[in-house]
């Protein structure tokens, strides 16, 4: 006999239970040899007023993170600038040179250099929400601690202003590093427009910083502005954690590690990187430099310092939202970066003013010529440096990186902050030598040969590029026309 005939008729059916998101009740159905019936209940359609908004998902998000990342880029440069028209003339009354003012200055950077890759490389097993709140509580309090070396003089306060100085720099590039890989996984299509955009706030904090500096050290001496602007990082890192949305931490655990061997295999990894370095030194060649100069040369106080480095970072912050969005929409974005970089080493001709230009320009008070040259530096620096993270993000595509990655966005933004940090370092110690030995015109005057070299540089290895790629090209189509024949 057959065995399926010996089975009951509830031993043949089956009762199967679907719990489905869209129902609100449990779908049951028997099922047998030769039918199935199944019961579904209906479904009440859902009134035209209940529908969900048009509003993009995450808009609001992507608004806090801007709010969030560009309150820490007004803070941290704050921290960074203030020191600019009053630190070299005090450390100078207190016995130190101008090429340790350099070192200073040039510490930060080193330092920032250094631990910059480590945190992009390690960025997503620290934790990016954390990297940035804790970075900001250090940078606060240092700047805080460097306020207290008014107490003290010679070899002692030079000592202990390398130490925090050091430890402030530590505390920042964690900051940078952590920003820009949550704008980068953030905004993946419009990282040059938001970097133009926080570069807004951080011209901000590079403006607000020396005036407010000078104006405070006028009024309370040296350790007021170190009070007031490391009090508020503080307040900033203290709330930060509410402004802040929740960030890719939750799936940290599953990425790896990007690779940075791979990405300096990637040629054009270190042109985009010679320029981020470039544009950072010429400009903080100014930082130990400029104030003196401005004092011997005009007799003007810190606060009228204060107001010229207001002009050059005033520009950069108009024309740098500019910048990045024509580099979002492509409009030649190597060809700005090398055009920008040709006129803000131009530019230094005339800050000095250069001994090249006596004769032609040089004619009895040349103040006018420094404003014209930090004016032109402001708005050519934004079209140099701007589309340099394009550029690297575009190199780790090549190099064959995870793309929407945040271990590869925390290595990109590890490189970055590293070279731009490099600048800092090389801008004010060399900076600071060459004034000390050959006086600020001459060393203004090696500032930019030097863009001018890089500007040579990159020229020739975009040619080569592009006649390379236009052979490639060429020969790859007359080898599909062969195939087809």
């Amino acid at each position: 006999m057959d065995r399926t005939s010996t089975n009951t008729e509830e031993e043949r059916e089956r009762l199967i239970t679907y719990e489905g998101p869209s129902y609100e009740s449990v779908v049951r159905f028997n099922a047998n040899l030769d039918s199935v019936h199944v019961q579904v209940p209906e479904v009440q359609e859902r009134p035209l007023a209940d529908a969900p908004t048009s509003r993009k998902p995450g808009s609001h998000r992507r608004k806090l993170t801007l709010v969030a990342l560009a309150t820490m880029n007004l803070a941290a440069c704050m921290c960074y600038a203030i020191p600019a028209p009053f630190f070299p003339g005090e450390a100078q009354s207190r016995g130190v040179s101008d090429t340790a003012v350099g070192l200073v200055f040039g510490t930060y950077a080193f330092f920032c250099m250094v631990t910059g890759p480590l945190y992009g490389k390690y960025i997503n097993l620290i934790g990016v929400k954390f990297m940035l709140i804790a970075g900001m509580f250090v940078a606060g309090t240092c700047s805080v601690l460097f306020g207290m070396l008014d107490y003290m003089e010679g070899t002692v306060f030079l000592a202990f202003c390398f130490v925090i100085r050091a430890m402030e720099a530590v505390g920042v590039s964690a900051c940078y590093t952590a920003s820009f890989a949550i704008m980068a996984k953030e905004f993946p299509d419009n990282v040059a427009t938001v970097l133009g955009t926080l570069e807004i706030f951080t011209g901000a904090g590079m403006m607000i910083g020396p005036p407010v500096g000078g104006a405070l050290y006028s009024l309370g001496g040296y350790k007021v502005p170190f009070l007031v602007v490391g009090g508020f990082m503080l307040v900033c890192a203290v709330f930060m954690p509410l402004i802040l949305p929740r960030q890719s931490d939750s799936d940290l655990a599953t990425e790896e590690t990007a690779s940075l061997l791979a990405l300096l295999k990637v040629p054009s990894t270190y042109i985009a990187s010679l320029a981020i370095m470039t544009c950072a030194a010429v400009y903080a060649f100014l930082e130990p430099t400029l104030q003196p100069y401005l004092d011997l040369k005009f007799d003007m106080t810190e606060a009228q310092v204060g107001l010229i480095f207001l002009l050059s970072v005033g520009l950069y912050t108009l024309s740098a939202p500019l910048w990045g969005w024509l580099t979002d929409r492509g409009m030649f974005p190597r060809l700005t970066m090398v055009l920008g970089l040709l006129f803000t080493s131009a530019s230094y001709l005339l800050i000095g003013p250069s001994p090249l230009l006596e004769g032609v320009f040089v004619t009895g008070n040349e103040l006018w010529m420094v404003l014209v040259g930090l004016g032109l530096s402001g708005i050519s620096l934004g079209a140099a440096l701007v589309p340099t993270f394009s550029e690297l993000l575009n190199s780790a595509r090549e190099a064959g990186l995870e793309e929407d990655s945040l271990a590869t966005y925390g290595l990109v933004s590890g490189v970055y902050n590293c070279m731009y940090s490099l600048g800092e370092f090389i801008g004010p110690t060399i900076g600071g030598f060459l004034d000390d030995q050959y006086q600020f015109p001459i060393a203004s005057t090696a500032t930019a040969g030097f863009g001018g070299i890089v500007v040579i540089g990159m020229s020739f290895f975009y040619l080569y590029e592009n006649r390379s790629r236009l052979k490639s090209d060429s020969s790859s189509s007359s080898n599909d026309t062969g195939s087809n024949c």
